[in-house]
């Protein structure tokens, strides 16, 4: 079973990301001990459960929250520890992203969605892509569906206090995943997902941490393009550049190409 721990980044009014950091099977262990590593370079041991009780990347990143008064040095070689487990291991991030205004100028888009909400948009983008990387792993005719439960996942999404959002996500996943796949009598499109989706807090799940801070120097990397900014993060996100897949299923990736923020364009 791979899990696929995810996790959102958005520049209000700009661009919207989901990402999912997919942890195969057998890989969890060593990203957590690189996880262990980082954080104890940050906090005295016995000082860790008081201190670190929430964790956002952009506060680890600028120095805020939790991670306040701790010098820059120290930070982002936690950060360079905790991608070097992305990098070393070939975790693949994948991740749906949306122009927002263009999303909400696009009445054909929202329709094809089902959503003029561009978190949720960007959801069902990464769901998908997880889903075609999946497939992947086994798939020797691209153009043939096979189902192999060697490459099942379990999506992990962190816990957010939105409760609208929250459950329209929920909503997005049984719209894309069956209850009951076999009866065929709703679309299904995850065909190697598990069969809920689950929600984690981030302090205590070291995937969704990984995939809140790959998720949030992509988006930095995706609006310097726009507004070039001298920061220290474009080393960051080059350490996981190789791993980075952005989902580009179809029919959405044909009919609004336009409005889909990637990396590699």
């Amino acid at each position: 079973m791979h899990l696929a721990y995810l996790d959102d980044s958005r520049q209000q009014g700009a661009v919207a990301i989901f990402g999912a950091l997919v942890i195969p099977h057998g890989e969890f262990g060593w990203a957590e001990r690189m996880h262990s590593i980082a954080i104890e370079q940050l906090f005295p041991i016995d000082e860790i459960e008081e201190r670190f009780r929430e964790f956002h990347a952009y506060e680890l990143f600028k120095g805020e929250g939790a991670f306040k008064g701790i010098p820059q040095d120290k930070r982002f070689n936690a950060i360079r520890v905790l991608l070097m487990a992305v990098h070393d291991h070939k975790l693949p991030f994948i991740y749906g992203a949306v122009d927002e205004k263009k999303l909400s100028n696009s009445v054909a888009a929202q329709g094809l969605f089902g959503t003029a909400h561009p978190l949720s948009a960007a959801f069902k983008l990464c769901l998908l892509g997880v889903e075609k990387w999946a497939q992947a792993q086994h798939l020797q005719r691209p153009e043939v569906i096979t189902v192999d439960y060697k490459d099942q996942y379990l999506f992990i999404a962190d816990d957010t206090k939105e409760q609208e959002l929250k459950k329209q996500l929920q909503s997005d996943y049984r719209r894309l995943r069956s209850a009951r796949p076999y009866v065929w009598q709703k679309p299904h499109r995850l065909y190697h997902s598990h069969d809920a989706m689950y929600f984690g807090d981030s302090t205590q799940s070291v995937g969704i941490q990984l995939a809140d801070l790959c998720a949030y120097l992509l988006l930095r990397h995706l609006l310097k393009r726009d507004y070039p900014i001298k920061d220290g993060s474009d080393e960051f996100y080059e350490m996981f550049a190789g791993q980075v897949i952005c989902a580009k299923p179809e029919p959405e990736w044909s009919q609004h190409s336009e409005l889909l923020v990637t990396h590699d364009s």
